[in-house]
């Protein structure tokens, strides 16, 4: 897993999650061993976050700075006509120099028709500011969220920028993978690395219709279902972001790198088959009708 040597394999997602309950799931993350938190600003949550991490570092008996952790956030779709000021409020909320982690979440600016020119242009724009951001040591790393291949693409042909050491955070989940697996065979060799989230599929990989498949594999491998779909995301060589508030699952979700070797090919390919292209599932936000 090269590229999951530079960021945290397995990070804290902290969508829908404000107030105390967010802070004590970060503080109970730190606890047990995450080093990447993920927010974004549409989350509303940065501040709370910003305030526990504030903690950390002036906790003298952890010896935990800044530099132990990776921080990654999203410039929101309300914001994508200022993305500047959205980044330094960011930074502020979050009582950090820099971000090691900043994408743009949505391609398309919110309460626009999906079919609006303006997208592309403030996606552009956007582009350009993260780029210089990036040059003035405000960000580490830059990206994307929920973007189509096309999306990609324009910001290779339409920017003076190339894709080198760029994420793309997305959707995957066993009903939904293959349009990650094309940006990563696209654009890996660009130097795209891939992130994702929802890889429970909003939680219904963990009711009633959890393909048979996930829980055999489990039990042959001595493993829980949601270690076997993480190990699953990972050995695509792709990062895997979980969320919970329960402290066990947080423990057991941060054991799964050491399952990717457990796996087998067959493993994987019949975790692979649980979906056909025709049956996928996308589940979250869908960008494919943004022009």
């Amino acid at each position: 897993m090269p590229f999951l040597n530079l960021i945290p394999p397995v990070g804290l997602g902290t969508f829908r999650l404000k107030g105390e309950t967010v802070q004590q799931v970060v503080r109970d993350a730190i606890r047990i061993g995450y080093r990447h938190i993920d927010t974004a600003a549409i989350y509303q949550n940065e501040r709370d976050i910003g305030a526990v991490l504030q903690e950390t570092y002036n906790n003298t008996s952890n010896l935990l700075g800044r530099s132990d952790f990776w921080i990654t956030s999203k410039l929101s779709p309300y914001d994508m006509r200022k993305p500047r000021e959205a980044l330094l409020q960011t930074l502020r909320s979050l009582q950090t120099d820099y971000l090691d982690l900043y994408l743009i979440h949505w391609p398309a600016m919110a309460r626009k028709a999906a079919s609006s020119a303006e997208h592309r242009r403030l996606r552009l724009e956007a582009w350009k500011v993260l780029n210089e951001a990036k040059h003035e040591g405000l960000l580490r790393h830059i990206g994307v969220s929920n973007f189509r291949p096309q999306h990609i693409q324009e910001l290779l042909d339409e920017t003076e920028y190339d894709l080198q050491d760029a994420f793309v955070q997305m959707e995957t989940h066993p009903w939904y993978w293959r349009d990650a697996l094309e940006i990563h065979n696209r654009f890996g060799e660009k130097g795209v690395r891939i992130v994702g989230y929802a890889l429970l599929a909003e939680g219904k990989l963990m009711g009633e219709n959890c393909p048979e498949t996930l829980d055999k594999i489990a039990e042959k491998r001595c493993s829980t279902r949601v270690q076997v779909i993480l190990a699953w995301g990972l050995s695509k060589n792709w990062g895997v972001l979980v969320r919970s508030e329960n402290v066990d699952h947080l423990r057991q979700n941060l054991e799964a790198p050491s399952l990717v070797d457990v796996l087998t090919s067959e493993d994987l390919a019949l975790i692979d088959a649980i979906s056909s292209p025709e049956e996928e599932k996308k589940l979250c936000w869908d960008p494919r009708h943004v022009k």
